[in-house]
């Protein structure tokens, strides 16, 4: 079966397809069920170690809506060793992971120098990204202990992905909360921009519930734009699986004042793809990230917002009112 895995092709990886993948929590002896986003996913193996998904994961489980058809269904396996492939990855990130296409599917290898040169978990993924076999590899954990199936960030690419694939939403970059009185806020920003900074801000004085410091996920429902927490967080580790209506989006710079700028639609546009997580590696989804985004600012306005990092940001904010 390895030697399949890893046998190189001048298109790509040749993989031998795995059996179809049943949803049926009967083909397996343990699963567990998870939400990100409005988004349900199943994770399904041979143990309850194969389904425990990790510790950031533990506030997003969530009981099957019977009712409701399974979004994502993911299933775990073990092989004794994973090889990297001799062929071009389609996609490098930079990091830990890269993408290879085969056939209708995509393949994520994931690999780090602690677990040695060879990949230590492998996703194969279905085009529409609704089923997938995760390979865990024996050799990688008994070097190195415990390998989580969905760990970060494989079940994020796994949401990323969906939603673009589905024209559902996207993932920004961002701090989401919800203020008992004011109602949901977003604030996008890059790496220092201020977010975890502006969390704090608000949990120390107005104690909202913050769905993340670093990872928002935007759907839209109804002609209204919601937010959802994320288990990504932060440097300062907020996560929450709870929801908001947004009324406008705001886009986190610094400044010698607070002051906030209305954006014409196009160049909000840009912003928010510059801060959001859209598959690089996927013509189909960039063009349905960029949809999404247009949708979402026909519905709500975008302001860059400069501000201070100190609780004055915080009253300029509860102060603001469309123009």
């Amino acid at each position: 079966m390895e030697s399949a895995l890893s046998s190189p092709h001048p298109r790509g990886l040749v993989l031998a397809r795995w059996p179809n993948l049943d949803s049926s929590p009967g083909k397996t002896a343990f699963h567990q069920n998870f939400s990100f986003g409005g988004i349900s996913l199943q994770l399904r193996g041979d143990s309850a170690g194969d389904v425990h998904g990790g510790n950031e994961m533990l506030a997003f489980r969530s009981t099957r809506d019977s009712d409701k058809a399974l979004e994502i269904d993911v299933e775990v396996r073990w092989t004794d060793e994973l090889h990297t492939s001799g062929t071009n990855a389609t996609f490098e990130s930079g990091a830990i992971w890269r993408v290879y296409e085969s056939g209708d599917e995509f393949v994520f290898d994931f690999a780090s120098p602690l677990f040695g040169n060879q990949p230590y978990k492998r996703m194969r993924i279905e085009r529409d990204f609704s089923h997938v076999a995760v390979m865990l590899s024996g050799a990688a954990s008994e070097r190195c202990g415990k390998i989580s199936p969905l760990e970060y960030p494989a079940c994020e690419l796994l949401i990323t992905n969906y939603l673009a694939c589905h024209g559902l939403g996207v993932e920004v970059h961002g701090c989401g909360l919800i203020d008992r009185d004011a109602g949901g806020h977003l604030f996008l920003g890059h790496s220092g921009a201020g977010k975890s900074t502006t969390a704090r801000l608000w949990e120390s004085l107005r104690a909202p519930e913050i769905l993340s410091d670093d990872r928002i996920i935007l759907r839209l429902h109804d002609g209204e734009l919601w937010m959802y927490g994320t288990p990504w967080h932060g440097e300062a580790a907020f996560a929450s699986p709870g929801s908001a209506k947004l009324n406008r989006i705001y886009i986190l710079r610094h400044g010698r004042e607070n002051k906030f700028s209305v954006l014409p639609q196009a160049r909000a546009v840009g912003e928010v793809f510059a801060r959001c997580f859209p598959p690089f590696y996927s013509s189909g989804g960039l063009v349905g990230t960029v949809d999404f985004i247009k949708s979402s600012l026909d519905v709500v306005p975008c302001y860059e917002f400069n501000f201070l990092p100190d609780p004055s940001s915080l009253e300029a904010v509860l102060g603001f009112h469309d123009s």
